[in-house]
């Protein structure tokens, strides 16, 4: 709608502004307003150079074109060393889609439209944010509307608007949040052309038959269902490659778009360049933000390239959808797979979720349809298991190591070994009278870090010398011991260095062949002829709901570096449970056994996906809970008994339904919906 105002120039006269409405880019603001267009801000198009790509991006150019020159093949770049690349060593698919062509044409009436990205002044400040409706009815008196400082560039799609308003319902966030994950890094103004492609010439180099397989499965079913219904979850061992399904899913969609969704941008990058190569057109997010609002390629990224702008996405493909790194850790915490299942629903594309271990959410989703190897397939995809049954063992006794294993560190193997507990040891006791040690402020274990020699209680912090609080003696023994004690005693056994790998920790140096870390070294070591659990059992019985599938997910991290049966890979599981679900699962390649029994423990301890709950902490979590029971009595309220209050509802639309109802505090309070953690 236009409205006249003001004078142009220097001639008097009447003309006709148009009205947009904004939304603020700001965290505690979730309200919009309205301003005038600037009137000089012409539709005449405009020929704007590029400017120069940042000279680390040039740096990575010339590495890139050096890597094609000779010739360097993708297996010099194996996917779980990729996995965590950092990004200033991801390679020229980082190269942003505005360095690569000349010019971009920037047309300022195309600019006018939902999601554009524009400036303007609030409350004596220049903000960001976007535009969520043009030539609109004002909410106030046209006279007293201000112009828009700025009009930036392009920004996100009507369709991702709409998703946006329906996530900050479904995980208790603010448009601007979501809209913020879903925006250019940088300015963009234009959109490069797009570059048609026969999906014919895509390559596929020593594709697995079995592999092969399975991904045709996938989007040529043999029962002919339509494969847009609903979600189809394949179920990938995992040694095999994503790539051959992602090659399938190309030829799917071409010439329309494919948006894949990796658990890390160096797993992205990885997959791209060999994308590339295979003669694919590919758009490498957040750096490609424009090649992908263009059109017809293969979107790739991590869990943020849920939010690509893909104008003809045709098929969604998200890998390792059980991972918890798809789920965002600050608030609001959205799932990039939840995000791409309703994505998929609203445009009536198909999406694929694979996982070597589908997580019961996704084989919860109503009208998914699941893919699966034959037994014999499956089998060969996951690694030769040794289970080291401990419980005949006298705890008091035992090394850190079973004696089975004293010959694997002292050959040349590269071995890792996995123990979840950082520090030097986590619960001692007294070598005189057997009391554990524990606080005597508030009971809790007393445990020694690696950086002190005194103890320190690990609920209030508080230390205290090394000693007995029952009898005084100063003489401790490790009952769980930490990495840092652990490393200390494998050196000893193994006569050789051994490295020490935590989040926090260097890498060690390349000399040395056995490592003992966290979860962290599964995620950071290339490649290893073996890894060893070293207690599986604090895993298995870890106080957590989703306990088994986080242990079954440490298995294939296990699997991903020493590779199949056919790799001659090795992983050995410590153990006083050799019975245990997973541990069975795991040596018989067959993650159903696990997450058959999950779903029927889900509804007896009342958790997703068979009931909806959020966690709410911080010091507004009582008003938010109380204000909750008060509005809805089906909602169940627990604790908080130490931890955060558990909000239990029947239905995800009812539990989200009453959240939006609730004002949040004066306070700082946390809800995060469907925990992974509690």
């Amino acid at each position: 709608m236009s409205y006249p105002f003001g004078k142009v120039g220097r001639m008097d006269r009447t003309v006709e502004r148009r009205v947009v409405r904004v939304l603020p880019d700001e965290p505690g603001l979730n309200k919009t307003f309205d301003y005038f267009l600037p009137k000089d801000f012409h539709d005449t198009p405009s020929i704007a150079p590029d400017p120069a790509p940042p000279a680390s991006t040039r740096m990575v150019a010339t590495e890139q074109s050096l890597a094609h020159t000779t010739g360097v093949s993708p297996s010099a770049f194996p996917a779980s060393a990729a996995k965590h690349t950092s990004a200033e060593h991801i390679s020229a698919e980082h190269i942003s889609a505005e360095h690569t062509s000349a010019k971009h044409i920037v047309n300022g009436a195309e600019l006018i439209k939902l999601g554009t990205i524009v400036r303007f002044s609030l409350a004596g400040r220049r903000v960001g944010g976007w535009i969520v409706g043009v030539d609109v009815e004002p909410a106030t008196e046209p006279a007293k509307l201000k112009a828009l400082s700025k009009v930036s560039g392009l920004g996100p799609s009507e369709e991702l608007l709409s998703l946006a308003k329906w996530a900050a319902w479904r995980w208790w966030g603010k448009p601007a949040h979501f809209l913020r994950t879903a925006s250019p890094d940088h300015v963009v103004r234009g959109l490069p052309p797009v570059r048609p492609f026969d999906p014919a010439l895509l390559s596929v180099n020593a594709v697995l038959d079995d592999m092969g397989d399975l991904a045709a499965d996938v989007f040529y079913p043999s029962d002919d269902s339509d494969v847009a219904q609903g979600p189809v979850v394949v179920r990938m061992p995992p040694s095999f490659d994503p790539y051959p399904l992602l090659v399938e899913a190309a030829r799917f969609v071409a010439p329309k778009g494919l948006l894949v969704i990796a658990t890390s941008l160096g797993s992205a990058a990885h997959l791209a360049r060999r994308l590339r190569r295979a003669g694919a057109p590919v758009a490498l997010l957040p750096t490609e933000w424009a090649r992908a609002a263009a059109g017809g390629c293969i979107v790739v990224g991590a869990r943020s390239a849920a939010w690509a702008p893909i104008p003809d996405a045709a098929a969604i493909v998200v890998l390792d959808e059980h991972d918890e790194v798809h789920k965002q850790e600050q608030t609001p915490a959205w799932n990039a797979r939840d995000v791409a299942v309703e994505r998929g629903h609203r445009l009536r594309i198909p999406v694929v979720l694979t996982s070597p271990i589908p997580s019961v959410e996704a084989l919860s989703i109503p009208g998914v349809r699941v893919v699966e190897p034959s037994r014999s397939v499956e089998r060969r995809g996951w690694p030769r298991i040794d289970v080291i049954d401990r419980a005949q063992e006298d705890p008091a006794r035992q090394g850190i190591v079973s004696d089975r294993l004293v010959s694997l560190l002292r050959s040349n193997d590269r071995v890792v070994l996995v123990l979840n507990r950082t520090g030097r040891a986590k619960l001692l006791a007294c070598v005189a009278c057997g009391a554990l040690c524990r606080c005597e402020h508030c009971d809790g274990a007393m445990a020694m870090p690696s950086d002190s020699l005194s103890l320190v209680c690990q609920r209030c912090e508080r230390d205290r010398p090394p000693l007995c609080a029952s009898c005084g003696a100063g003489r401790l023994k490790n009952v769980r011991v930490g990495v840092t004690r652990a490393r200390e005693e494998l050196e000893a056994l193994a006569l050789r260095p051994v490295g020490e790998m935590t989040a926090t920790s260097p890498d060690p140096h390349d000399s040395i062949r056995v490592i003992v870390g966290t979860e962290a070294a599964l995620h950071r070591v290339g490649a290893a002829d073996a890894v060893v659990f070293l207690d599986f059992d604090g895993e298995l019985l870890a106080p957590r709901y989703r306990a088994a599938e986080e242990a079954m997910h440490l298995l294939v991290l296990a699997t991903r570096l020493t590779g199949g049966k056919g790799d001659d890979g090795r992983v050995f599981i410590q153990t006083r449970q050799p019975d245990h679900p997973v541990v069975k699962a795991a040596v018989l390649g067959d993650p159903s056994r696990v997450m058959a029994g999950q779903l029927a423990l889900r509804q007896l301890l009342g958790f997703p996906p068979t009931k909806a709950v959020a966690a709410v902490s911080g010091a507004g979590a009582e008003v938010v809970a109380e204000t909750v029971r008060s509005l809805e009595p089906t909602i169940r309220v627990e604790g908080p008994a130490g931890g955060p209050y558990l909000l239990k509802a029947p239905t995800q639309a009812v539990l989200c339904g009453v959240l939006a109802k609730v004002e949040r505090p004066a306070e700082r309070v946390r809800v995060e919906v469907d925990p992974l953690r509690i």
